[in-house]
């Protein structure tokens, strides 16, 4: 295993099972989640996804937890609203709800330490810096650890007119120790709902220029950007994302050469070495890549495991071991 590919995956998928196209139901969900953590190749693995109003469905699948078990992170999808008012109501619910999961939790080895939702639609630009640090104090209350935010802007029509007011937002409360992040989605069951290269690049550029953290969703199940067959349009590529926000965050590759690097197709553009990645002349070394992990692009929800990680096989970065406990003899 190459050690710039370790840096570059640990943790980097984030399991939404729940969500389509996969839509299993959360015991089928958990357990695939549980099952790839024991497998060859669960460091890659990250957080449970899971919407706040299903965390009751998720407490009675944690009793086999052990508290010398490693410990579950969950990502909470707060159930967000179209207005700063009922945004802040209904996260006023998702708070009280993750305080009484929390609790149910007991001293099951098991922390909530990140929470995803939608910014309000019909929030106006000048409204959004007070949405954002409402929410950010909202969820400081919980404790032992306030989870990470992360506030997502639509990349699909219009969005060169949310993009900034947006991350500027998200920036103004940020600071004095608190970590606060854009979400992003770059895919969905349609073609309409694939983003552009260059709105993808402007968000990525965007929390540079801010030195806020980014994270994905939908359309990245696999390493590189590619056409796909099924929505009949390209869709981006995991790989070009990850290397992208790395090279933008380390060296300060302009917007226009970010833009490349996400819409690079040849496998043989990016030369993974044991201590350097390198696409097109452009050399990250693990320092590097770890500082694009942890302040550029951060993780990617995906409804499947199986496909990142066997295009990644097939691609030779991962080592061919058994990835399913049920295939080791």
């Amino acid at each position: 295993m190459l050690t710039s590919v370790r840096v570059l995956l640990t943790r980097v998928i984030d399991y939404a099972g729940l969500f389509p196209p996969a839509q299993l139901d959360m015991s089928e969900a958990f357990g695939e989640y549980m099952l790839h953590r024991g497998g060859a190749h669960g460091w890659m693995l990250g957080r449970f996804v899971c919407p706040v109003g299903r965390l009751a469905e998720l407490e009675p699948l944690l009793g086999d937890l052990q508290q010398d078990d490693d410990r579950v992170h969950l990502s909470v999808l707060g159930s967000g609203g179209e207005t700063p008012g009922a945004f802040s109501r209904a996260l006023e619910r998702d708070v009280r709800e993750i305080v009484r999961f929390a609790s149910s939790a007991g001293s099951r080895p098991l922390a909530v330490d990140q929470f995803e939702a939608p910014l309000p639609r019909q929030a106006r630009p000048d409204e959004l810096p007070g949405v954002v640090s409402d929410a950010v104090a909202a969820l400081d209350d919980l404790t032992p650890v306030p989870p990470l935010p992360f506030f997502e802007c639509s990349l699909l029509e219009g969005w060169r007119d949310r993009v900034k007011p947006s991350v500027e937002a998200i920036s103004e409360a940020s600071g004095d120790g608190r970590t606060t992040g854009l979400k992003i989605r770059c895919g969905g069951t349609t073609a309409s709902a694939v983003p552009s290269v260059a709105a993808v690049a402007a968000a990525i550029a965007a929390c540079r220029t801010a030195a806020i953290p980014l994270k994905a969703t939908q359309g990245l199940h696999h390493p590189l950007r590619h056409f796909d067959v099924q929505l009949e349009t390209m869709t981006h590529g995991f790989i070009n994302l990850f290397v992208g926000g790395a090279l933008a965050q380390s060296i300060g590759v302009p917007e226009d050469r970010l833009l490349e690097v996400l819409e690079e197709e040849d496998r043989s553009a990016f030369a993974f070495a044991d201590e350097t990645v390198t696409w097109r002349g452009h050399r990250l070394d693990t320092q590097g890549i770890a500082a694009g992990r942890r302040n550029a692009v951060t993780s990617f929800g995906s409804c499947s495991f199986d496909e990142p990680r066997d295009d990644l096989l097939e691609l030779g970065l991962l080592d061919p071991q058994p990835t399913d406990p049920r295939e080791t003899p």
